[in-house]
This record gives C-alpha cells, sequence and structure tokens, in this order.
C-alpha cells in the first residue's frame, strides 16, 4: 500500500536540531518545566511572530508552549466556549476541529468555503449563521484539506464581522511557511482589527518536519494566554523539556532556513506531479496555494467519497482521504496528501489514474 492519506513530511528531523535534543538530555533537561514552557523559547516564538509575522506580543504574558499545535487550539476553545455556545468553522476544515469544539459542550457550525474563488471566504453566509451563542471563529491559512489561502483584503473585512459580533479568531497557521509563488500568508493578528481579538497557532511538525517531538506554542491576548497556561498545567502538566530545547535551536539556527526552502522547493515539484496526473477528464484538481495537499472533485466518476476511496485501496492499494470527513462541502472529493517521497508518489499516482480511467 502507498499511503497518501497522512500530514506527516517525509523529510527527517534535521541533524543540528537531532543533536541539540541530545545535548539538553546530556546537561539533565530532563524534569518538568514552567507550565508556560522555557523562558529562551518563549522569547524566540515572539521574536519570530514580531520578524516573521508583524505580530508584536509580550513572551512573558502573552506567549505560552503547548505539547503540540493541536493542543493548544483546543485548550483555546476550553478557554473561551461554553456548553451551548458555537463555533463558526470552514467547510471543508481539518476535522479535528469539529471534535475539539464538540469536546468542550459547545456546537461546530458550517461556514461553505467557495472552492476555486479567489475570495473563497464567504462573508455573506458568516452573516447568516453568527448568533448571539457564536463565540468563536476558527481560521486556517494555508487550509488543509483545500490549500486555499486567506487574502489580507478578506482578513479585513472578517475583522469588521469579529468586531461587530464580539468574535475571538483561532488562527491556525501551521502550513504559514508551506506556500507555493505568487502567493503570501498573512497572519490575522498582524492587521489593527483583529489584534486584539485573535489567538495565533503555530508549531513545528510541518514545516520544521518535527510531527513526533509535539511542540507547539499559541500566542494572543493575555487573559486567554494566563487561562491557556493554567489548562497546560493541569491537564498537560508542562510541554516536553527536550523538544522545547530542540524546537528553541529549530527557531533560531540560520541553518533551518534554507533546509525550509529546499522542502518547500521539494513540495512544488510533488505538487506539479499531481496537477499534471490528475488533468483528466471529468476530474477537477484545484491548485493548492499551500500546505502540501490537494483537494479533487471526484464527483463526475459517480462515486461517493468513501466510496472512492475504499475502491481504491482494495484495488490499487493506494490510501487517500475521502472528502466528506472534511464537512458537507467535501462530498464528491478526496484528500491527496504529497507529503511522500518522489518515486512512491508516482507509482500511487499512476495507480490512480489507472483506477479512474477504468472506471470512466
Amino acid at each position: 500500500m502507498i499511503r497518501l492519506s497522512g500530514g506527516e513530511p517525509d523529510f527527517e528531523t534535521p541533524g543540528f536540531v537531532r543533536e541539540a535534543a541530545k545535548t539538553a538530555l546530556d546537561q539533565g533537561f530532563t524534569h518538568y518545566t514552567p507550565a508556560q514552557g522555557y523562558e529562551d523559547l518563549r522569547k524566540a516564538v515572539a521574536d519570530k511572530l514580531r520578524r516573521e509575522n508583524g505580530i508584536v506580543c509580550d513572551c512573558e504574558r502573552e506567549v505560552v508552549i503547548t505539547p503540540g499545535s493541536s493542543s493548544g487550539i483546543f485548550m483555546a476553545l476550553l478557554t473561551l466556549l461554553n456548553p451551548g455556545d458555537e463555533a463558526l468553522l470552514p467547510d471543508p476544515a481539518w476535522f479535528h476541529y469539529a471534535t475539539l469544539v464538540r469536546l468542550c459542550g459547545a456546537t461546530p457550525v458550517s461556514l461553505p468555503v467557495r472552492l476555486g474563488e479567489e475570495v473563497w471566504f464567504d462573508l455573506e453566509e458568516a452573516k447568516k449563521r453568527v448568533t448571539d451563542r457564536t463565540k468563536v471563529l476558527i481560521l486556517n491559512s494555508p487550509c488543509n484539506p483545500t490549500g486555499m489561502m486567506i487574502s489580507r483584503d478578506t482578513l479585513n473585512a472578517i475583522g469588521e464581522f469579529t468586531e461587530k459580533n464580539n468574535l475571538t479568531v483561532i488562527s491556525d497557521e501551521v502550513y504559514e511557511k508551506i506556500v507555493y509563488p505568487g502567493n503570501t500568508h498573512t497572519s490575522p493578528a498582524s492587521l489593527p482589527a483583529l489584534k486584539e481579538r485573535t489567538l495565533t497557532s503555530n508549531g513545528f511538525s510541518k514545516a520544521y518536519a518535527m510531527t513526533g517531538w509535539r511542540v507547539g506554542y499559541l500566542a494572543g491576548p493575555r487573559e486567554i494566554i494566563e487561562k491557556v497556561t493554567a489548562l497546560n498545567g493541569y491537564i498537560l502538566v508542562c510541554p516536553s523539556s527536550v523538544s522545547q530545547k530542540a524546537a528553541f535551536v529549530a527557531l533560531t539556527d540560520p541553518r533551518m532556513s534554507p533546509i525550509i526552502t529546499g522542502m518547500v522547493e521539494r513540495f512544488a515539484r510533488r505538487r506539479k506531479m499531481v496537477l499534471d496526473a490528475l488533468d483528466l477528464p471529468g476530474i477537477k484538481a484545484y491548485p493548492p496555494q499551500g500546505t502540501f495537499y490537494a483537494w479533487v472533485d471526484i464527483s463526475k466518476t459517480g462515486m461517493s467519497s468513501e466510496q472512492f476511496a475504499y475502491k481504491l485501496l482494495e484495488s490499487e492499494r493506494v490510501g487517500v482521504l475521502p472528502g466528506n470527513l472534511f464537512g458537507d462541502r467535501g462530498k464528491g472529493h478526496m484528500r491527496i496528501s504529497f507529503a511522500t517521497g518522489e518515486n512512491l508518489l508516482a507509482q500511487a499516482l499512476d495507480r490512480i489514474r489507472t483506477f479512474i480511467l477504468r472506471k470512466s
């Protein structure tokens, strides 16, 4: 089986980052850390956000290190949502968001995305769906699963919308560095209309090839970060000591920048492989602006998303994710991850082409 279903880069964590972890072990960094995370890493995160994202925050009270970005999002939701509240989520979107909202006793509210359009965030639909119970809007740009990105102009409009409705934005920016030429990432918290009401979530899994290290961060208004830090202490105790030392080096060592550039160049080649291979009658693959995912409309095959995925797995031994996992708007689609090596990807794409052409 060739697996094109996971969101894990096939690249190894750089050697100098692994060495930093070994050094930390030898130096005895094997004990509890502060619930908020080590100060040097929080400062490095604040410096990074100021330098790269235009976000000014106080590392003492507005940044918390989390055991992966996913846990940071969950603790932010636990802080912001009470049972009976609602959260607006793009549809399609990473399916963990809806589950995490439900775990808070709140209700996820689907916000349809306009696929293939330059402005995909439908503000008019958002206005129809917001109620006095709506407390949170989750944004993810570049987006899993579609690879689409939100423009600065759209973010400014979102700022007016969230201010009018007193919403807090959770901005998941874990794919921010995996962006293809002609596209630019904008952090919502860098804009005046969104700065005071946005939590920026990020981590080291995707761009730094550190999925197993489980280290991320959350930055935002201090009254929220203080609550998230308390939850960090009660639920997770503290982020990993060794992972934090490795993350600090990944964030501050100048050798990392060209490595990330090289990874993104490889992803761009794989992106072209996918788009070229799926240039087939009745199939529409949306060119991702970022991430390492391709979102593909397979509705004209006559199969549902689940039927397509299961039959592809049975007959061709290729694993993809059915689009309906990501929301109602994902029906009739599949998500392909091209975070695997070129040789395996080429084999998998040949099998997918064979499968589609045989079914058409």
